[in-house]
């Protein structure tokens, strides 16, 4: 209680501020440097990026966004230190959060001060009681895309497929683990492993030894691009490419794990909910001219991780421009987090970086639906590139095993 009555007082006095200075503050903290910066490197470029455009653009009249990006270099404790600090210093009216971790251990803190949350993760517990009121999914969970690719598998490739799952070891790798196997009973697969792997695995000769002895057919991964490349190009060396199909959500696929694993990456499938750097849409030309502007190299402008910080950006950009339309100039946590859930029907948003539904709705979300982009696609790697070979779906299958 002495926490929410100091942050009152704090968000009043910020209140005031921001009404004399015109700014508004948005915090971004993750790992910009140490494990997963692969992905959190090109992410905090992409909402640093969005945010110095923004102000160009003025895309919130008569305001200036005060855009903070902190490093928190993967560890729970300096992402805790980073938000109190926000928070006591210059509440920010929305938090663009990073890891599974710091963020499962964030939720009751941004409950209490009731921020509004969007974060890197789509670890589906971050959107499940208790606690879950203020966070908010962009895109579809890393459980939903897992499950869709099992449907797929069942759809088009094999019935009473057997599968192993290959994740990180770390509540953002096991997130899918439980639902996996839900979806498996449903499908009549056979999940026949679920092994650890992290980024250390440099020689995958026992891991797929094993796993082909037991007569797999399918590995799904949950990881990110480093460890995957390197299971595909042991696979490819020891003859299992052609034996053993490989896949996985979100993190695992796009140009990083093409540059990762050159030509051992060819056939890989790979789930996502963002447009790609081929694709002619609004949000993948802003992404271009942005990363060209800002001198961003090569390999940040491929990263889907680069879009994906810029749609996070973006929400938050316009949940923002939004709350001083509707509350007379008012932009704080409150007004926000009443902006997000009524970006709904037709005022959802559409900034072109995420696939559409067969409705066309790109990003809403309500009171209670705290997934933006539903809509999500599976790609192949052909050619040394990522080929959509689906049209945007949203799997009918993991509603029923979310919570059963």
């Amino acid at each position: 209680m002495k926490r929410v009555l100091m942050l009152g007082m704090v968000a009043a006095l910020s209140l005031g501020s921001a009404q004399q200075t015109k700014t508004v503050n948005l915090l971004w903290s993750g790992a910009i440097t140490g494990p997963t910066s692969d992905v959190g490197g090109p992410y905090g470029a992409g909402v640093e990026d969005y945010c110095k455009y923004a102000n160009e653009q003025k895309l919130i009249p008569s305001f200036t966004i005060n855009c903070t990006v902190r490093d928190d270099q993967y560890q729970n404790p300096i992402t805790q230190r980073i938000f109190e600090e926000a928070l006591d210093r210059a509440k920010p009216a929305i938090y663009l959060g990073y890891s599974t971790g710091a963020m499962l251990q964030l939720k009751p803190l941004i409950q209490e001060v009731k921020m509004p949350t969007i974060p890197a993760s789509a670890h589906i517990g971050l959107i499940e009681p208790p606690n879950n009121t203020y966070i908010f999914l962009p895109v579809s969970s890393y459980s939903e895309q897992i499950v869709a690719l099992m449907e797929y598998i069942h759809r088009e490739l094999k019935k009473n497929a057997r599968i192993a799952l290959v994740v990180n070891p770390s509540p953002f790798g096991r997130a899918v683990v439980d639902h996996a196997k839900r979806a498996a009973q449903r499908l009549g697969q056979t999940i026949v492993a679920v092994q650890e792997v992290g980024a250390n695995n440099l020689d995958n000769t026992a891991l797929l030894r094993n796993l082909d002895s037991q007569n797999v057919e399918f590995i799904l991964h949950q990881n990110v691009a480093g460890p995957v490349a390197n299971i595909l190009k042991d696979a490819k060396r020891l003859g299992l490419d052609k034996k053993i199909r490989q896949m996985g959500a979100v993190y695992t696929g796009g140009s990083d794990l093409i540059r990762l694993a050159g030509d051992a990456a060819e056939g890989y499938l790979w789930a996502s909910s963002y447009y790609t750097l081929d694709e002619n849409v609004p949000g993948i030309t802003l992404q271009k001219q942005l990363a060209q502007k800002y001198g961003r190299s090569t390999d940040i402008l491929g990263s889907t991780n680069y879009t994906a910080g810029m749609l996070a950006a973006a929400i938050a950009v316009e949940a923002m421009k939004r709350a001083a339309q509707r509350f007379n100039g008012r932009i704080d946590n409150e007004t926000v987090y009443q902006a997000i859930i009524g970006m709904n029907g037709p005022n959802a948003f559409k900034p072109g970086f995420a696939v559409s539904t067969k409705s066309g709705i790109e990003i809403d979300f309500t009171k209670s639906e705290q997934t933006g982009a539903e809509g999500l696609r599976v790609l192949e790697a052909k050619g040394g590139k990522f080929v959509p070979i689906t049209e945007p779906f949203t799997s009918a299958l993991f509603r029923q095993v979310r919570n059963p």
